[in-house]
Formats: C-alpha cells, sequence, structure tokens
C-alpha cells in the first residue's frame, strides 16, 4: 500500500490525466451514449374498442391506450380524431389527470397532453357529444404533435335514439 501511495505522489501528472480521462468516459457514458439510444422515428400504437352504438344527444366515452412502441420520447403526446355523422370531439383526459379540449384543425381535431417515454402507455378518455340518430364514423391516431406515428384505430357508430 506504501508502495501505491509513492507512487502516485512520484507521478502527479499521469495520476491527472487518468482521473480526468475517466470523469470524461463516465460523462461521456452518462449523457451523450443514451442519445444514440433514443434516436429514431417516434412510434406508437394504439389499442381499445369504439362501442358500435350510441345513444344519441348524450355525451360519449370511448377508453383507449396510447404505447410507445419505439425507443425516442413522444415529446407531445397527442390523439387525432376524424368524424363524420353526428360526432363532434370535446375532449380528452391523458394519463386520468391531464384534461385537454379538442381543437378543430382544417377537419382533423387534436388534443395534446404531455409527454410519453420509450416503452410506456398511457390510458387516455376520449370524450364525444353525439347528436341525431344515423352513422356515424370514428378514426383515432396517436400523434407526436402534428405528426401521426401509428396505425390508426378505427369504428362506425349506430348513433340510436335513447
Amino acid at each position: 500500500m506504501g508502495s501505491i501511495k509513492r507512487w502516485f505522489k512520484d507521478n502527479p501528472r499521469t495520476v491527472f490525466l487518468v482521473v480526468v480521462g475517466a470523469v470524461l468516459l463516465g460523462l461521456f457514458l452518462g449523457v451523450i451514449a443514451p442519445l444514440f439510444a433514443t434516436a429514431g422515428p417516434a412510434m406508437a400504437d394504439i389499442s381499445g374498442v369504439i362501442p358500435t352504438t350510441a345513444p344519441a344527444d348524450k355525451r360519449l366515452e370511448v377508453d383507449v391506450s396510447i404505447d410507445n412502441v419505439g425507443d425516442p420520447v413522444v415529446g407531445q403526446l397527442c390523439i387525432g380524431a376524424l368524424v363524420s355523422g353526428s360526432l363532434t370531439p370535446v375532449d380528452v383526459i391523458f394519463q386520468n389527470i391531464d384534461r385537454e379540449p379538442f381543437v378543430d384543425d382544417l377537419g382533423t381535431w387534436t388534443a395534446c397532453g404531455g409527454e410519453l417515454t420509450s416503452q410506456s402507455s398511457a390510458p387516455v378518455q376520449v370524450f364525444l357529444e353525439v347528436g341525431a340518430p344515423g352513422a356515424a364514423q370514428l378514426v383515432l391516431s396517436p400523434m407526436n404533435g402534428k405528426h401521426t406515428i401509428g396505425q390508426a384505430l378505427t369504428g362506425s357508430l349506430s348513433v340510436q335514439n335513447p
């Protein structure tokens, strides 16, 4: 043990360079290397069931889950809705916490809330106003901001008198 202490005292420059090199390597592995692991396109799956019937002039809730199946973080988790018939998207609750309204962007309704980390999922509750009886279509898509990042969930509804 004494000879090791003596070697450290006799070679301060070498000890300094080894310590600095170890610190720089640690910083690289802790900060830069994870960036390479999270590169690539964002991808997500949406799962759930769109009901086949809905009562007229009521509010409809559709429960879905959005799963991040890619490596990068979904920075702005959004859900897009395309509707036809007597459906009007109202708002969304992300992860049972964050209630956000739908915004109409030239026929595509979107609601955004929070982010979704790599390989995680988020429960999403979608609320729609149902109008007059008739046929209706609903398409829900996972989005990262304004970009669709996965397959849509599609369904047809029969709006009926209560």
